[in-house]
């Protein structure tokens, strides 16, 4: 829930119950005073009636408004009553006055009554409209509250939107919208701050790792020299040779490793141009002539169809590595006399192979590092695939049925 949706319904619910419990006492203090009112004409109307000649004070009746009676019992003070009384069919409430008077040795009751009926409906009338113009003026609040709200939240998010757009790969700084409120200036300032810094912090790491990368192909170089020279001079050992071996095969596979980590960190900088028109096809077509040695020597069965042509904008060299990763990783992790089934839409390509290896963990398939059960390997291919499609526009998903690995790259633009 938005916070101006949130801050408009606490305003809502709390001006509902104070206008509830103004609208109750309201009721009630407009009864109160109609009900002064009432017995203050009820008492106007008694000494009209006592100060008439006396011949009207004999058993005098006006039903239900006066009634005049002599009245043996004792004296009591008078008395406010509401009471109920059958008028034709219907029962009506009226509001009556009882008192005595002493005439002539003689004690009469005289009691005074007025309708409750029209009272009634003044005060609720007002009520209504007392509440109808509550309600009014609380809906227009609302309106006003969001529209002013609006206007005051609009520079929090424009920035909140910038924020969402902001990347340390783009190396654009982050520019707020001004505000004329304290707090957001405040934020503003911790946000331009904090947003430089991850963008030099960010330039320095990867110039790190550019370098590092690059630092490390030399010696890695000479070693792998000095260790070619040493196993060609024929003066060593069996014992000496394999273990010089095993020298040899780990410093290739660091050096696969250090040459994939570079290749990685210049894609993710976004460091090759992507505006090649490339045939998805001839690229493919050319690939699988050059793995077709591995394939004839692994008696694989390689079946490809080309369903429609496919050409996108990208760069040679990274759809290059990426079909080369694809069907190079069909054929190492595929068992002698299996099969390699590509092929080819429009705006998609599918790759499956047999495998002796069961299911993948589609989770950490693309994580970098990720062997499964070949330990030989970097685990780097797919991580580098999965960023190749990812900066050509492309998606890469893994899927595993009827015995086969399926590999399926889309344009997620189509």
């Amino acid at each position: 829930m938005k916070l101006i949706e949130k801050l408009n319904r606490q305003y809502i619910i709390y001006s509902l119950l104070v206008l509830s419990l103004t609208g109750i006492s309201l009721y009630h203090v407009l009864k109160a005073i109609v009900k002064e009112e009432t017995d203050e004409k009820l008492v106007n109307t008694f000494n009209q009636i006592i100060q008439t000649d006396n011949v009207y004070l004999n058993d005098f009746e006006l039903y239900p408004l006066i009634s005049i009676k002599i009245d043996s019992t004792e004296t009591t003070g008078r008395v406010f009553t509401d009471t109920v009384i059958q008028v034709g069919h219907e029962f009506e409430e009226y509001r009556q006055l009882v008192d005595h008077i002493k005439l002539n040795g003689l004690k009469y009751q005289v009691t005074v009554r007025e309708s409750l009926l029209e009272s009634e409906d003044i005060y609720q009338t007002l009520a209504l409209i007392v509440i109808l113009s509550f309600v009014f003026l609380l809906f227009l609040l609302v309106i006003i509250n969001r529209k002013i709200a609006n206007s005051i939240w609009r520079p929090f998010f424009d920035n909140l939107e910038k924020l969402k757009q902001f990347s340390v790969q783009t190396q654009e700084p982050f520019i707020p919208t001004k505000s004329n409120i304290k707090e957001f200036e405040e934020m503003n300032g911790v946000l331009t701050t904090l947003t430089t810094k991850v963008i030099s912090d960010y330039e320095t790491l990867k110039k790190f790792s550019e370098n590092a990368s690059h630092e490390l192909q030399t010696p890695l170089a000479i070693i792998r020299s000095k260790i070619e020279a040493l196993l060609e001079e024929n003066q060593l050992s069996d014992n000496q040779i394999d273990k010089v071996h095993t020298i040899y095969k780990t410093i290739n596979r660091l050096s696969k490793i250090n040459s994939g980590l570079l290749l990685l960190t210049k894609i993710e900088n976004k460091q090759y141009a992507l505006n090649e028109s490339i045939d998805i096809n001839a690229v493919l077509v050319s690939h699988m002539q050059n793995f077709k040695e591995l394939i004839d020597m692994k008696n694989l069965v390689l079946e490809y169809k080309n369903n429609s042509d496919w050409t996108i904008s990208a760069n040679k060299s990274l759809l290059d590595i990426l079909i080369s990763n694809l069907i190079g990783n069909a054929i190492i992790h595929n068992r002698n006399g299996g099969e390699i089934n590509i092929e080819l839409f429009k705006g998609l390509l599918i790759v499956s192979n047999t495998s002796n290896s069961a299911i993948l963990d589609s989770n950490m398939l693309f994580e970098r590092f990720f062997k499964g059960s070949n330990s030989s390997s970097t685990g780097l291919g797919l991580a580098i695939t999965k960023q190749i499609c990812n900066a050509m526009g492309l998606s890469i998903k893994y899927h595993f049925e009827n015995e086969l690995h399926f590999f399926t790259i889309s344009n997620i633009y189509s």
